[in-house]
């Protein structure tokens, strides 16, 4: 093999390694921190809304992809994802990365 391809292979393992484990940051930050953080699940609105009132959650706010909400109930991401929430992360670190619905 080629000094260039094994370069190449590398540096797509490496940056593949980086998504993967931001990834999974992202997807654990919402289990670890105390209750009443924002959180967003991102998806469908309408399922997505479903999913936060089923858990006794507030809606915060709407981005185009994902919804913002907050509880102070114990286990309220656990409750989001039983109440059939499709993927739920941080909520301060979405608010950035998804436009405001509307804009």
């Amino acid at each position: 093999m080629s000094t260039i391809i094994k370069r190449t292979a590398r540096a797509v393992a490496l940056v593949a390694l980086v998504l993967g484990g931001w990834t999974a940051i992202m997807i654990a930050m919402p289990f670890v921190g105390p209750a009443g953080r924002d959180v967003a699940v991102v998806g469908n609105t309408a399922r997505a809304i479903d999913a936060i009132r089923a858990a006794d959650g507030e809606i915060v706010g709407l981005r185009q992809g994902a919804t913002i909400a907050r509880s102070t109930r114990p286990g309220f991401v656990r409750a989001l994802y039983a109440a059939g929430a499709p993927l739920v992360i941080e909520g301060r670190v979405a608010e950035g990365c998804f436009a405001k619905k509307g804009a």
